[in-house]
């Protein structure tokens, strides 16, 4: 009898105010319908985006380092164990005019066999003079394939001690694994503001040390981007990757400093004994104008002190968009 009575309550309840009862029942028909259809979609996304992941071979590790790396570096990690294939890469932002502004573009060297760009237009780089860039920028700066593009380090300074020329012609438009976001990242120079990215041949640049290694790890293929298998896998073989660290950045430190002691010897053999008793503080002054002036990443060491392990960092980290955790680690 309650149970009956109880059931022609709701009935009457309903029927005064149907249509807030309506609007109830579709806002919470909307939020489960939404949410069940987030639970279904979301392998189907993780799927895709490691298709597309495995088809572009992106990274899975990548090697940074404030004083660049060398020949050695590169030999060092493809022995590491759990290291599938490594390729190094010399990278720098520029400037380079757009409608009358100046814009940030990132300029890396292509490799092979990792983070291989899909040609959306044109043709690759052929020639050391010859450019590829994001097809996005292309879309929104009004650069053309054909057009001839102009870099610089600021306003009136042209990269001719980093690239073999400043000046290079677009040969085709490309998308990169490396950006799959609307973001280009962030810059030291310009507004800050990275608009695109540009690549070249590694023979364009004339750096005296890469500024990247990029990595693969053996059996990462196989997994599952975005998942525990994964990330395991991949932190295992950055573990092995930081503990030639303390090692590695020995030898790169007393290199540089033997460079340093070359080029002061040499700089003090060019100076007159008149002018060193006129300047007794020479050797000072020739050991910093060196610091500032042979380096791969000038901007990096403009104030380096080399008697500390800090200015030789390396850093072994994941792309961005292959960890759920942002944090990267440094080697101490």
């Amino acid at each position: 009898m309650r149970k009956k009575a109880l059931r022609k309550d709701f009935y009457m309840e309903i029927r005064k105010s149907f249509g807030r009862f309506l609007s109830i029942f579709f806002i919470v028909a909307i939020g489960t319908a939404f949410f069940s259809g987030i639970r279904a979609a979301e392998p189907d996304m993780r799927l895709s985006g490691d298709a597309y992941f495995d088809k572009s071979k992106l990274m899975d590790l990548q090697v940074v380092s404030t004083m660049g790396l060398t020949a050695d570096d590169l030999q060092a990690i493809r022995e590491v164990k759990g290291v599938e294939q490594a390729q190094p890469v010399y990278s720098m932002d520029a400037l380079c005019d757009v409608d009358g502004s100046q814009k940030v573009v990132h300029i890396f060297s292509s490799q092979d066999g990792i983070n291989e760009l899909k040609v959306e237009k044109g043709r690759m780089p052929e020639k050391a003079d010859e450019c590829v860039a994001d097809a996005d920028f292309l879309a929104s700066s009004g650069y053309q394939i054909g057009d001839k593009i102009t870099f610089l380090k600021d306003e009136d300074t042209e990269v001719t001690e980093e690239l073999t020329q400043s000046t290079f012609q677009i040969v085709g438009s490309v998308s990169s694994p490396e950006y799959i976001s609307f973001s280009r990242g962030s810059s030291m120079i310009g507004n800050g503001s990275v608009s695109g990215f540009i690549s070249v041949l590694p023979e364009s640049f004339q750096m005296d040390a890469y500024t990247e290694i990029s990595i693969q790890v053996k059996g990462a293929k196989e997994e599952t981007a975005f998942t525990k298998e994964y990330d395991n896998l991949v932190d295992e073989t950055k573990k092995q990757v930081e503990a030639i660290q303390s090692e590695r950045e020995d030898i790169r430190r007393e290199e540089l400093m033997q460079q340093m002691d070359q080029k002061q010897a040499e700089l003090l053999a060019e100076v007159p004994s008149e002018a060193m008793e006129i300047a007794p503080h020479f050797r000072i002054h020739a050991l910093r104008l060196q610091r500032h002036s042979h380096s791969p990443n000038k901007e990096a060491i403009h104030s380096a002190n080399l008697s500390k392990k800090a200015d030789l960092l390396p850093e072994v980290r994941i792309p961005a968009h292959l960890r759920q955790n942002q944090s990267h680690a440094h080697w101490p």
